[in-house]
């Protein structure tokens, strides 16, 4: 399912090019440093999704994801970067990893503790400031691949 709903995101892009601005293919070894850095390991969607676009925008929405192995010294839409930053200043917990922002203060993020069936799991609401690590989060989308595609279709 969430891999569908992110071919569907894919084809949406494919199709509005013009609009679009992503990275472009990233390395197996560059996302398995993604991973080791932030001690998770990214859902199929999410994975396909920085394996193919790495990050990037369409329409002005903006999707975090990994660019290079400097992790330290980036800025957006680098999403190791982010998460690692918010670790750091807001009391991220170690099991999301920052994926978009709807510019409102709010992070979504994917909740890797909460990994389902097929090893997906949930976008949730993060609000740096607010927020706790004990907070029940609001989940925004069941998988990274549903939150993709709906996120694009709004934009377009």
């Amino acid at each position: 399912m969430a891999l569908d709903e992110l071919r569907a995101g894919l084809a949406l892009v494919d199709e509005h090019s013009d609009e679009a601005e992503f990275a472009g293919v990233r390395p197996d070894v560059l996302v398995e440093q993604a991973e080791q850095r932030l001690g998770v390991t990214f859902p199929p969607s999410y994975r396909a999704f920085v394996s193919e676009l790495g990050a990037g925008d369409i329409a002005g929405e903006e999707f975090y994801g990994v660019l290079s192995e400097d992790f330290e010294n980036s800025g957006v839409p680098d999403g190791i970067w982010m998460t690692l930053r918010e670790r750091d200043d807001s009391g991220l917990p170690n099991a999301l990893v920052v994926v978009h922002s709807p510019g409102d203060g709010t992070l979504h993020a994917i909740d890797t503790s909460l990994a389902g069936d097929a090893d997906e799991a949930p976008v949730v609401a993060w609000v740096p400031g607010t927020s706790t690590p004990d907070d029940e989060l609001e989940a925004v989308a069941p998988d990274f691949g549903t939150f993709f595609r709906q996120t694009v279709e709004r934009a377009l």
